[in-house]
């Protein structure tokens, strides 16, 4: 029977508990992969889930009267040609006030880098708008142009009292203002 000890140990014990031992460790291999996926996918619906509640909240936003056609209005004005749309939309404000109550004086570019974007690779242009009358009239006018252009924001904006000599002067303001407007990206990537 010692002859046959060694093969039915072998064959009997040995063998199978190798067979056994391979089995489950390659079960156990691909319990942890099936196990890495699932939190991968729950982890995506998560995400899915968190974006999707965002994009409803959004929408419900756009919901309240008249804020998807502002949004329309502002991507329309986002394609137009800039220099264009900003003479435009200057043109119409600045028509509703006379010449004693407000007058644009300059419209130019300014030599120097901005402060605000100049650390930034955001596509942008800067402009000097420069003009003379009240306070009142220059507000509406900042205001509305910016309302009209979202790009646009306020980089610089100085007043000072006109110091010429005479009677239209009198009472009045220089505004020198200094505007940094974003660009779309997609134009600005387009060859």
């Amino acid at each position: 029977m010692n002859r046959y000890r060694t093969s039915i140990v072998f064959f009997g014990g040995l063998l199978p508990f190798i067979g056994l031992a391979i089995v489950g460790g390659l079960l156990l291999f691909g319990r942890g992969k099936l196990h890495a996926k699932r939190e991968a996918k729950e982890a995506l619906y998560a995400t899915y889930q968190e974006s999707a509640g965002k994009a409803a909240n959004v929408e419900e936003e756009l919901a309240i009267e008249g804020r998807a056609e502002q949004m329309a209005y502002w991507d329309e004005q986002l394609r137009k040609e800039f220099v264009q749309s900003l003479t435009q939309n200057l043109n119409e404000i600045t028509s509703q006030f006379s010449e004693e109550q407000l007058v644009r004086t300059e419209f130019s570019r300014p030599g120097t880098g901005s402060a605000l974007a100049s650390r930034t690779t955001n596509p942008h242009t800067r402009f000097n708008l420069s003009f003379e009358g009240g306070f009142g009239p220059m507000q509406t006018v900042l205001t509305e142009l910016e309302v009209r252009m979202p790009q646009l924001v306020v980089e610089a904006l100085q007043v000072k009292p006109v110091t010429d000599p005479g009677p239209k002067s009198k009472g009045r303001l220089r505004f020198d203002v200094t505007y940094l407007a974003w660009q779309d990206y997609e134009k600005s990537e387009a060859p």
